[in-house]
């Protein structure tokens, strides 16, 4: 039995039949590795059991305790890929949040929104990995395919329609879909970006949705310049510095 106080920079691979998996997993992770992959502990064992199906042995299960060994066997360890930091300016927080008290003034709770947009990069690869201790992790080529979403909601949590913008007008794995039953608005351009003309129709239909509804609704927002454009009537869209 192993001793289970004794240090695992201490063991050793034992030649077995297990070797085989061993060599061919440490060789795929550098190869990997070398070409700035991002690479997991679970994807890590995944590859483990491919190769043992391919060998075809059975007692092999790439368990946890097979994956700690490997890490620590050869100084691999979990890090974040290198990226750049974004930072905000604390004094235009500060003003805001007192500006904003004063203008909830007179709103009901349920009609004081929040919209923001977020990119969904569908292809994209995570931004940790594995890699050998004392290594700068590096990150190759980012895919750009996405996806641009615009989720509003109110102080009650309660969300708006998605509206979702794509690249295709007709995507095709919604060819043989009515698009207008899903839970969302769809949209699309070719880079899949958000553009003033979408940001104003979606503010003129928000508007409009209030309207219908008897309700008088506040937006605070950080770049709908469009609403410069229009004069709403159940719609304040407030302006952030940018």
């Amino acid at each position: 039995m192993v001793n289970s106080n004794k240090n695992y920079k201490n063991l050793k691979f034992h030649k077995t039949e297990t070797s085989d998996i061993y060599e061919v997993v440490l060789k795929w992770f550098r190869s990997a590795h070398a070409k700035n992959i991002p690479i997991s502990g679970v994807l890590l064992q995944e590859k483990a059991r491919e190769v043992n199906r391919t060998l075809g042995l059975d007692m092999f299960k790439a368990s946890n305790g097979w994956l700690e060994k490997f890490w620590t066997h050869h100084n691999i360890s979990f890090k974040s890929i290198c990226s750049e930091e974004k930072s905000a300016d604390p004094n235009n927080i500060t003003d805001w949040v007192e500006k904003l008290r004063s203008v909830y003034q007179g709103y009901d709770v349920k009609n004081i929104f929040n919209a923001d947009e977020t990119d969904l990069f569908y292809c994209i690869l995570p931004d940790k990995t594995l890699c050998f201790k004392g290594e700068k992790c590096n990150g190759g080529k980012i895919s750009k395919e996405r996806f641009t979403i615009l989720l509003c909601y109110n102080m009650l949590g309660e969300f708006e329609t998605p509206l979702v913008i794509g690249k295709a007008r007709k995507t095709r794995c919604f060819r043989n879909m009515d698009v207008r039953k899903l839970n969302d608005s769809w949209n699309s351009n070719k880079k899949a970006w958000m553009m003033t003309e979408i940001m104003s129709d979606w503010l003129v239909d928000l508007d409009k949705r209030m309207k219908r509804q008897a309700r008088k609704a506040f937006l605070p927002g950080q770049c709908y310049f469009s609403s410069r454009r229009f004069k709403f009537k159940k719609l304040q869209v407030g302006l952030f510095p940018t």
